[in-house]
């Protein structure tokens, strides 16, 4: 009895430790769209961007090992809502020392608030350009790359529209939605402190779907409170 009992409680905590460095999530929202669709599942792990407490159903905003190095553009990170208590899944869209606004829609990103290395940056990888004034901004250079999808009959709220410029602070990241006039996120609440960030999406399942089922999927909440509509 008692050797059995040694081993469920080490196969119990082999599953725990498991769990606490990958994990899977179902997607039940909208906001990444079409990158992550409703009914989708996604892998996470809890290493690239450092050790964090692992979410057992509440949450401790706390790295056990620090490493935001690990953190880069474009990832896909779960982090913990500042207004909400459960993660939520955006892109990193701008890290600490970046400047970044926007203008009917259309993104702007600085590299590191220098328009000499957002240059490079864009000769690099091959991401269009946009000269304000004396200073150089990389435009929209997620929609080369990612499938960031706008909705034209969505006129609001402003923060869907434009945003002033920031800069982002330290141990801050800039979050925001692939369906981005669907997304609540970083130009509502602002930028995410790192403790705020759990874990970091490694693999993507994407649900066979057919014709039908594609033309069935939500693009928009109706009943939204913050999206606002054309009316015809």
């Amino acid at each position: 009895m008692g050797q059995k009992v040694w081993h469920y409680g080490g196969v119990l905590l082999g599953v725990i430790l498991i769990l606490s460095i990958v994990r899977p999530y179902r997607v039940s929202d909208i906001s990444m769209n079409d990158t992550l669709m409703d009914g989708d599942w996604v892998w996470v792990e809890n290493l690239t961007a450092g050790i964090h407490v692992p979410s057992w159903g509440f949450y401790i905003d706390r790295h056990l090992h620090k490493r935001e190095e690990g953190i880069h553009r474009g990832d896909l990170l779960a982090f913990r809502h500042p207004l909400d208590r459960r993660l939520y899944l955006k892109r990193c869209v701008a890290l600490p020392g970046d400047r970044i606004f926007e203008q009917n829609k259309d993104l702007y990103l600085q590299i590191a608030g220098d328009s000499r290395r957002t240059k490079a940056y864009a000769r690099a990888l091959h991401l269009p350009l946009a000269r304000i004034g004396n200073e150089w901004w990389l435009k929209n250079p997620y929609e080369r790359y990612y499938n960031i999808m706008h909705d034209p009959e969505v006129v609001g709220p402003k923060e869907l529209i434009d945003m002033p410029v920031m800069r982002i602070p330290p141990h801050h990241y800039f979050l925001m939605g692939d369906y981005r006039d669907n997304s609540t996120d970083s130009r509502f609440f602002g930028p995410v402190p790192y403790d705020y960030i759990y874990y970091r999406v490694f693999w993507i399942w994407h649900r066979p779907l057919d014709l039908e089922a594609v033309g069935k999927i939500r693009r928009y909440d109706l009943l939204h409170p913050m999206v606002i509509r054309k009316k015809y």
